[in-house]
């Protein structure tokens, strides 16, 4: 080797050591920002926020796997407002984690054996910080990409058609025959190796192109397996983990050939960016290496595909897990739901409350008839609704209850609240409501009883059809396959319905010019009228709030309405 090729093998590897060592101590900077971010966000209200377009990505996976199951209806899941409850579990450090969270809180269980696992799984890492920490720090390395959903990318490549390998391979051998030239002839070898690359970038941007979306898939696929390979290479004997130890390592292993050429499938690089990657970007351009690899990896998604849902699938548990066990050191007060053996239609909890109201009121309440509750506007029957909503909701997917106790039956949860006109349709807003009612009357024949949650029956017409046929859909579920909480500002509803259901209300004090409420739930009837007090202290004129009290009167002794 003359002295002029010493040089230019020398000047190559001084680059490569610079490279190198930027690498790793970026990389170690990248490791303690991640590790300080897992130790403080443990246990703490989640920070990250979502554009409408991600938040859309994460139903994917639930919409692919939902099958026949039941799941929380979108009527249902809005009125609860489970996207906010979702965001105040979402710990998740990785797409699998959030993907697999949004999946378990829309896909109730029924099967109090699988939601035990999830408990012991949580409290586990709850316990171990150590094992906690390595757990969620490979999933922060994996991390998450905001335009397409993790298991969009592994549909995307059930789909992928077969590409030549004999074009790669070729540009490949054309390179290294550049290189021997230029090793027996310099001179002549840098004109080669020139031409060579030429020809290699020429071919490679045009194939590259074809496979571009495909390679995008690939590589949040590989990183999958490589987190996965990862996760089951951290040593623990622990008998809770081993299962998903064990899972892992089987998934991996059938899917080793994606682990082992993973390194080659980089982001595209700008200048910006990490210079290793770079360099392997302009490698893969003059060699066609990660086309080659890539066929390689193609080929075993072709036959071994259906193993990367079950690797998602355990990944999705241990994170889910994690979810679990910060959300319970989060709570201030929270048990674990008692589920009766057989269906009972009864429901026992004390001091339950909304998780995501600050200084929550909590309430209890003990009962085996449906409920009717009455109260002024703002008093909280709205609120506690979807307290027992939200809470029904994580008794049958976190197992989890933000209450001192909990007791009931499995249940499919239905709601019909926070409903809209719909203006794509056409639809009034009572065509929508008697639609949405209908829905829960046609869930009643089956085998597993329904929770269902109703504010403000058929607001949406006069009064007089409004109490009459209120009255009798209510009464049409009490005695079924339902446990029904209705709330109304229809007093005449708890007298007629006083039999079939149980009341009670909540209170508002109106006192100086000023109205409180206590958000304690009452037995009995709403026995206070505080609407047209509630004018006065709005300021309206006094000949207004006289006139409309007398006249208030009037009705409730006549049962007439005179001006």
């Amino acid at each position: 080797m003359d002295r002029q090729t010493m040089i230019y093998v020398g000047f190559f590897l001084a680059v490569c050591v610079i490279l190198f060592a930027q690498s790793v101590i970026s990389g170690r900077r990248r490791m303690e920002r991640l590790k300080m971010r897992v130790r403080e966000q443990w246990g703490k209200i989640p920070k990250r926020e979502y554009s409408l377009e991600e938040f859309e990505k994460i139903s994917h996976y639930y919409e692919r796997r939902k099958g026949s199951r039941f799941y929380i209806d979108d009527i249902t899941w809005n009125d609860m407002g489970m996207d906010d409850i979702f965001l105040l579990l979402n710990t998740a450090d990785s797409a699998v984690g959030e993907e697999y969270l949004y999946w378990a809180l829309r896909t109730p269980e029924f099967d109090e054996e699988v939601l035990k696992e999830r408990s012991e799984l949580a409290d586990f890492f709850r316990a171990n910080q150590v094992l906690r920490e390595q757990y969620k720090i490979c999933f922060g390395k994996m991390g998450r990409r905001r335009r397409v959903a993790l298991s969009d990318y592994i549909g995307k490549l059930s789909d992928m058609p077969s590409f030549a390998l004999l074009p790669h391979v070729a540009a490949l051998l054309l390179l290294w025959a550049g290189v021997g030239v230029f090793f027996i002839k310099p001179a002549y070898g840098v004109g080669a190796l020139i031409g060579a690359m030429i020809v290699n970038l020429i071919t490679y941007y045009k194939s590259k192109g074809d496979m571009a979306m495909y390679f995008a898939c690939m590589s949040q696929v590989a990183d999958l397996v490589e987190y996965g390979g990862q996760l089951a290479d951290i040593r623990t004997e622990e008998q809770v983990l081993i299962p998903y130890r064990e899972a892992l390592k089987e998934n991996c292993g059938i899917l080793k050939q994606i682990r082992k050429h993973a390194w080659i499938l980089v982001d595209k690089s700008d200048v910006g960016g990490n210079l290793v990657k770079v360099i392997l970007d302009y490698l893969c351009m003059i060699t066609h290496i990660d086309l080659i690899l890539f066929r390689r990896m193609a080929e075993t998604i072709r036959h071994k595909g259906a193993i990367l849902e079950q690797l998602m699938e355990t990944m999705g548990q241990l994170e889910l897990a994690l979810c679990i066990g910060s959300f319970r050191d989060l709570a201030e007060g929270c048990c674990r739901p008692v589920f009766h053996k057989e269906p009972m239609k009864t429901l026992a909890c004390k001091g339950i409350y909304h998780p995501l109201v600050e200084n929550a009121v909590a309430n209890s309440i003990e009962t085996d008839k449906p409920v009717l509750i009455t109260g002024s506007n703002a008093s909280g029957k709205s609120t506690f609704l979807k307290t027992i909503g939200v809470n029904a909701i994580l008794a049958q997917s976190i197992y989890t209850v933000t209450a001192a106790s909990y007791e009931t039956d499995f249940f499919r949860v239905y709601s019909s609240m926070a409903l809209s006109d719909s203006l794509e349709t056409k639809e009034s807003y009572y065509m929508v409501e008697i639609k949405s009612l209908k829905r829960i009357l046609d869930a009643l024949s089956g085998k597993v009883p329904v929770l269902c949650f109703v504010d403000e029956v058929l607001r949406g017409t006069n009064t007089v059809e409004r109490i009459s046929a209120s009255s009798k859909i209510l009464e049409s579920m009490a005695g079924k396959n339902v446990l029904c909480f209705a709330a109304t500002h229809d007093i005449e509803l708890t007298a007629l319905l006083e039999g079939p259901y149980v009341n009670y209300h909540f209170e508002e004090q109106v006192e100086e010019g000023d109205v409180s409420f206590s958000y304690r739930l009452e037995p009995g009837r709403a026995r206070s009228r505080n609407a047209i007090r509630l004018l006065g202290i709005m300021g309206y004129d006094e000949k207004i709030i006289a006139a409309a009290e007398e006249m208030a009167k009037r009705f409730v002794k006549s049962g007439e309405w005179l001006l």
